[in-house]
């Protein structure tokens, strides 16, 4: 006689599913705050409130070319802010 499986108790769909939404939720949750954190980190960037900074495409900072506009450029030694 040959097993066969009928459908599953209505239960276990619901436990499934609501435990697939709290998951994706948690996930959603997960994902905001880790691309808050990097919001956060790159408004920590000082480059376009220097002094030195050109705008320019080419060379945006004269001083420190290659860390310009980028995550090494936080705690930049050589800062220093526009004089209005």
């Amino acid at each position: 006689m040959p097993i066969v499986f009928g459908p599953p108790p209505s239960g276990v769909i619901a436990v499934l599913l609501w435990l697939a939404l709290v998951y994706g939720l948690l996930q959603l949750v997960r994902g905001t705050n880790r691309g808050l954190r990097r919001v956060q980190r790159f408004h920590a960037i000082p480059c376009t409130r220097c002094r030195y900074f050109t705008g320019e495409t080419v060379l945006k900072c004269p001083v420190n070319p290659k860390a310009a506009l980028t995550e090494q450029a936080i705690g930049c030694t050589d800062f220093v802010g526009e004089v209005d």
